[in-house]
């Protein structure tokens, strides 16, 4: 008996002891990651209204836990090829690049599966075939989960709103329209957690 209380006693701290090694409370983390952005507002150009299709997106950062609930972050996602199109035919490429500064609310940090929740600024720049899109500023809410396989490494998905002011197009430094960086994009990747000293 006593011999089955010991082992149930190691058993449990095991347990214990696996289940909080997830917190990323004063640790840097790296992400990597891919997916698709879909735009959801049509632009103009000339007058003319233009729409841009869903696209591949691709990026990384940083993320750093500041507690046990909440972490910063630093995300960069790049959007390489969307095709504009105007009445269902292609006329020209575009691409867009989101610099986000954010903070995110993590649920259950102690869990190996850790859903999260997060709100952001955004810095949005993007580009048309023979055009140029201004620097435009935005925002963003978004969602996802973090399932740790072990300490250091992290399988994520995230879900992510994006909204912002529209940017002036411009040709030969002529403003010819107007773009709306309004989109939704989804992704998954990975996380690489550096040790707790080397982040100290």
């Amino acid at each position: 008996m006593r011999r089955i209380i010991i082992s149930a006693v190691i058993a449990l701290s095991l347990v214990a002891g696996n289940a909080m090694a997830e917190s990323i409370n004063g640790r840097l983390g790296l992400t990597g990651k891919a997916g698709f952005i879909v735009p959801l507002n049509d632009s103009s150009i000339n007058g003319t209204t233009f729409e841009t299709s869903t696209g591949f997106a691709f990026g990384g950062g940083l993320i750093y836990g500041f507690c046990n609930n909440f972490a910063g972050e630093v995300d960069v996602t790049h959007a390489p090829s969307m095709n504009v199109k105007i009445g269902g035919i292609k006329i020209a490429e575009a691409q867009s690049t989101d610099i986000g500064l954010g903070i995110q609310y993590r649920i259950m940090p102690g869990n190996k599966l850790v859903p999260f929740i997060g709100i952001g600024a955004d810095f949005i720049k993007g580009d048309i075939d023979a055009s140029t899109l201004d620097w435009t500023v935005g925002g963003h809410v978004n969602g996802g989960i973090d399932f740790f396989l072990n300490k250091s490494i992290a399988i994520t998905a995230d879900f992510r709103y994006l909204f912002g002011a529209k940017s002036d197009i411009t040709q030969n430094g002529v403003k010819v329209g107007k773009f709306d960086p309004m989109n939704v994009s989804g992704t998954v990747g990975i996380r690489l957690f550096l040790p707790e000293k080397w982040s100290d």
